[in-house]
Order: structure tokens, then sequence, then C-alpha cells
């Protein structure tokens, strides 16, 4: 429903009678407007103030144009069957009519037909009611009011005409009523009259600009969202990266440990156990000889008359002669048993759990292994021989103890005629 107003300040046509509306009651207010709670993101908020603000704007929430015949308390909403025609309430006059009370009715200048009501519009205007002058002899007088405006009813002046300033949008029902000097034969009709409001007033264009803008904030917080989607796959792409690249830079910075480690605890040239690694290997096998009652057979070998080798073709050439008979050593070692360069032309074997028989036939085996077969070089194959010593381990050594009884019988067997096995309790074997 549409509402009016006059404007109390404005002024009325030269003759005609100015109506003026009461002031609004200082108690009222405008309807209030819908609030709209969205759940969006921190970037939404101004935007929703600002929807909030076009809404109530589109709602009539802040403008005079369809709240000032609200606020009177005067004015009276009509029923729909109120507004199709010209409504007689109650009374009799014979022959009086409100075509006899009013002959014209004029809308911003403009005549209108009142038959069955006024409708105008779509914007505000001067509404000018001409009354008629009364036959002689009637003795009625015309009263008449605009629900909405006039608080009492009026008494229609010499002018004959009533002007209403700017009629804002809304329906309003204009009441006459006419009564004889004596008071009686009272008759009162009303003619409905509308005052169409332009379309951005109406109910569904505030309906479709509120839907757009609803709209309009679904679509930018989907946007958001599908814009931090995006986001977060790229985050979880780069952090994917990185967890890859660090894992690779890991295994890299482990196989650059372990390649240390090796290069600390392997001899460079030969691939084998270096000095410090070899012993240390002897020392864990010996604590574990010691406390599970084990055997332990250390072998010492070095390779005979070496000295002439590289006086005669040179260190490369005995580089060649030590990597070859380490190679023929490891073919023969079990996976848990040591093999490594003591030093020079020198090899340590560790045999852990091998008894010292057994540890005499494995060293012979070893001495096979490199007399048997000729020694593939750079200058053609060469022969070489080897002189071994075995020790066997008891509760009472120590693993330097054992190196020592290894060593002698190294040396035994050299001067034997090399070539042979020594033990450390036998002649060569």
């Amino acid at each position: 429903m549409l509402n009016g107003c006059v404007r109390s300040n404005d002024f009325a046509r030269p003759g005609a009678q100015k109506q003026d509306s009461p002031p609004p009651p200082e108690s009222s207010r405008a309807c209030d407007g819908n609030r709209m709670p969205l759940r969006a993101r921190a970037f939404l908020t101004p935007l929703l103030y600002g929807v909030l603000f076009v809404t109530l704007t589109a709602a009539g929430f802040a403008g005079d144009q369809g709240g000032s015949a609200t606020r009177n308390p005067h004015f009276a909403t009509m029923n729909t069957s109120q507004t199709t025609a010209i409504r007689v309430a109650r009374g009799e006059i014979p022959g009086l009519h409100v075509h006899s009370l009013v002959t014209e009715i004029r809308f911003n200048d403009k005549q209108l037909s009142f038959r069955y009501g006024v409708t105008v519009g779509p914007e505000p205007g001067d509404l000018d009611i001409h009354f008629a002058q009364p036959e002689t002899g009637t003795g009625y007088r015309p009263l008449y009011r605009l629900l909405g405006f006039d608080p009492n009813w009026q008494e229609v002046g010499q002018e004959r005409d009533v002007y209403y300033n700017h009629l804002a949008p809304g329906r309003y029902e204009f009441d006459l009523q006419a009564a004889e000097s004596g008071g009686s034969g009272t008759i009162v009709q009303s003619i409905p009259i509308t005052v169409i409001a332009p379309y951005w007033q109406t109910a569904p264009f505030r309906m479709l600009i509120i839907a757009g803008l609803l709209l309009l904030v679904f679509g930018l917080y989907k946007l958001q969202v599908r814009h931090l989607m995006k986001h977060n796959r790229k985050l979880q792409e780069t952090v994917s990266q990185t967890k890859a690249e660090l894992t690779l830079a890991a295994k890299v910075a482990g196989d650059a440990q372990v390649a240390l480690k090796e290069q600390a605890l392997k001899d460079s040239l030969t691939g084998l156990w270096n000095r410090r690694a070899i012993f240390s290997m002897l020392e864990r096998e010996v604590c574990r000889a010691q406390r599970d009652q084990l055997s332990i057979t250390v072998v010492m070998i070095d390779l005979d008359h070496f000295k002439v080798v590289n006086d005669t073709y040179g260190h490369l050439i005995g580089d060649d002669v030590l990597r070859e008979v380490a190679g023929r050593l490891v073919e023969l070692m079990r996976s848990y048993d040591y093999v490594g360069r003591y030093g020079g032309e020198e090899f340590l074997i560790v045999l852990p759990g091998c008894s010292p028989q057994n540890g005499v036939q494995r060293a012979e085996a070893f001495r096979r292994a490199v007399a048997d077969r000729p020694i593939p070089t750079a200058v053609g194959p060469l022969s070489a021989t080897c002189s071994l010593g075995v020790a066997a381990f008891d509760d009472a050594m120590s693993p330097e103890d054992l190196i020592h009884r290894a060593d002698e019988a190294l040396y035994r067997a050299k001067r034997c005629g090399r070539n042979s096995v020594c033990t450390d309790q036998q002649q060569p074997a």
C-alpha cells in the first residue's frame, strides 16, 4: 500500500482554499528495512553495508515520498472493494449525488473523470477539486474530508475550490457529506483516489533490486571462494614441490654423508676397509667372542717381492696388482667376514666364528687365489705370490695381541721361503 502526504508549507492557487496536513507526530518513524544476514569474507563487509544502504533506499526507508500518509494518525486504509466506484454510505436526500456536489477534479491541471474513482500518476502532483454551486432553495451545506489529511470535516468556502498540494503516491478516500440546514437528511459519499507510484517505488522493483544485490554478493562470494581454492591448490603444489626437493636434498645429503663415511673407512685404491676400520671391526668381534665364547681367526697377508714390481714396472702397475689381489680376496669372503688393507702390500682378514683348523684352510684358499692365476696388468700378465700368517683367538687376548701373533706367523712364513701359510703355533703349512 502506497501512502500520500500534503506539505503544510505549500501554497494554494489563488482563489482556492489551502488544505494543510497536520504535522506527523514526533514519535512516528518509518518502517524498518529488512536485514540480510550473510556470512562472507572480510573483504565483503563494506559491500554488505552498501547493499543494505541501497536496499533500504530502494524500499523507501528514508524517503518522504511514501511515508507521510502512514505517519498521519488520521489516515485510513481503504479496502479493495471501496476503490471500484463512488460509494454511498448512508442517508437519503432525493436527487442528490456526488456529481451534483463535485463538478470537476484536476490532477496537475489535467481534468479527470471520477465516475469510477480517480487513478493518476506515476508521480506526485497537485489535486484540485471544484465543488458545484448549491441550487437555490436546496438548504444543504456540503462538507468534505480527505482521509489521511483532514482530521475533521471541512466546509466548502465561497471559492468552491479545494486544493491539495504535492499529493504523494498512495491510496486515498475523498469523503463528501451533504447535510440540510436543519441537520437532517445527511448523506455521505466517497471518491477513491489512487496516485500510482513510480516503478522504482513499487514492491516488485524493490524485490528485483534486492534479488540483484543478493546475486551480486553471492557471485562475489563465489569468486572469492574460487580464488581461495585456486590459491590453496597453488600452495599445495608449492608445498609438494618443496617437500620433494627437500626429500631429494636429504637423500643427496645422506648419500654424501655415507660416501664421506665410506671414504673415511675405505681404502681409496682397493676399496677395502682401511687400517682404522678393520681394526675397529676386529675390536668389536673380539668383544662379542669374549661375551658369547666364540672363536675368531685372523689372517695377515703380505705380497712377496712387491717392491720389485714397483721398481721394475712402476707404481701404477703395482696399484693394478693390489686392486686385483683385493678383488680375489673379496670373492672368497663370507657375508660376515672382513678384509682390509692394513698397509702397503699387507692385508688383514678377520674370520668371526672360524676355528683354527678352518682358518688354516681358508688361508690356503687365499694363497691359491693369488698364486694360481697370473695378474693382468698394462704390461701383461704378472705372476704374484703371498705369505700368510694365521692366529687364533683365546679369551686372554686383546685385539693388539691377536694382530701381533698373526704378524709373527707371517714373518715365519716369509723366513720359510714365502708363498706359504704359517700359524702362530705351527711351521709353514
